[in-house]
């Protein structure tokens, strides 16, 4: 028995001892944590401190006007054309909604109004907000500039409304700067009608001169024909000559009509009725044969050319007498239009009157800023440990 159970005692006293499991160490805060925490206070904590106590303690507010208007014109029908009966409809001028949108971000208008309103104190605000105002001296670049921020505008492309919106320190400033804009805008769009109106009357004035020149010279051209024809009317002449041809055939057909019925009711050829009957169609004959010469010869010494030179004066003058009346209903329709306002600006949205400052909106300006700030770190610190791991 002991001689068997001695090597397995032997294995079981050289089996390694197991080691003890080895706990894990406590974390520490390392130096690139320290870093990382440090990075985010100041990128991002501290521009957020500083914008949430600008917003709370320092900037002034703002109280906003709005407005929506678009351009519209009066576009005048015959009402005989229109079994409906309307002599006018009211359309909306999309190119125009454009001119005055771009008018109201230009230079000229912040001129006008600013010497109007005087718009370098009305925002200049309070000296302790250098962010959202201006001083009063100020050059015209920058008061454009910041006019450019205190006014926002946007313009429908389908429809061509225009939609203002205003801001100021006052509510009072904002309704007064909206309305400003909606007067300079009207005094804009009569100023485009009034060049329409003009260069309409103008090219309709023009159109009728020539039209006069026209007609005078068609008429001069036709009298100085009709004197070196001497002729008045060269279709009459031929007209005349043919009638009378036609006349003298129509009598020798009566004459032998009558001549037939005297021959077949007496058997006396020697009737002095037939004798007169045939005597009176030789006579017709004769005439007829007379005025069938006259009228060759006629034919012959160019009465042909004469009568179309003369039909083609007729047609050129009755052609300009039509152009001529044509260019004088033109003209006194652009007279009647510009004795009246075609264009005009259809306020749809009156300026409004605020009850309190909604401006500037502090919880967006810190929201958007934290995201910025929180995106603007964590590239910083993945851009970092990059090139950290990379060493």
């Amino acid at each position: 028995m002991t001689s068997t159970e001695t090597p397995a005692i032997k294995l079981v006293e050289e089996r390694p001892k197991a080691k003890p499991p080895q706990t894990a160490h406590k974390a520490r805060m390392r130096r690139r944590h320290w870093m990382v925490w440090l990075s985010f206070a100041l990128m991002v904590l501290t521009p957020l401190a500083a914008t949430f106590w600008y917003l709370t303690q320092r900037a002034s507010p703002q109280y906003s006007s709005e407005m929506s208007f678009s351009v519209r014109s009066e576009e005048f029908s015959n009402p005989l054309d229109a079994l409906s009966g309307l002599g006018q409809l009211s359309t909306g001028t999309t190119a125009d909604a454009d001119i005055v949108y771009e008018f109201i971000s230009s230079q000229k208008i912040v001129r006008d109004i600013d010497a109007q309103l005087g718009l370098r104190q009305l925002y200049a605000g309070t000296p302790s907000d250098p962010v959202f105002s201006i001083s009063d001296d100020v050059s015209v670049e920058k008061l454009v500039r910041h006019w450019r921020w205190m006014v926002q505008s946007s313009l429908d492309k389908g429809s061509g409304l225009i939609h203002v919106e205003s801001f100021a320190f006052d509510a009072d400033a904002a309704q007064q700067v909206n309305k400003a804009i909606l007067n300079h805008s009207q005094q804009l769009v009569d100023r485009l009608s009034l060049l329409a109106r003009e260069d309409a009357t103008k090219y309709a004035e023009a159109d009728l001169n020539e039209a006069r020149s026209r007609l005078k010279q068609a008429r001069q051209r036709l009298s100085q024909f009709r004197a070196e024809s001497r002729v008045i009317d060269p279709t009459l002449a031929v007209q005349s000559q043919g009638g009378v041809s036609a006349a003298l055939q129509q009598q020798l057909a009566e004459a032998l009509i009558d001549l037939d019925l005297l021959s077949g009711s007496t058997s006396n050829r020697n009737d002095s009725r037939i004798q007169q009957s045939q005597l009176r169609i030789e006579a017709i004959r004769s005439r007829l044969e007379s005025e069938r010469a006259a009228l060759s010869s006629s034919v012959d010494s160019g009465m042909v050319s004469i009568i179309g030179d003369y039909e083609a004066l007729i047609v050129e003058r009755e052609f300009a007498e039509q152009a001529f009346l044509a260019a004088a209903a033109a003209y006194d329709g652009a007279k009647a239009d510009a004795k009246r306002r075609t264009k005009y600006l259809a306020v749809h949205i009156e300026p409004t009157l605020a009850d309190s400052a909604l401006y500037p909106r502090s919880p967006l300006i810190i929201g958007i800023a934290a995201l910025l700030l929180t995106l603007l770190w964590a590239v910083a610190m993945m851009v970092s440990y990059s090139i950290r791991d990379r060493r």
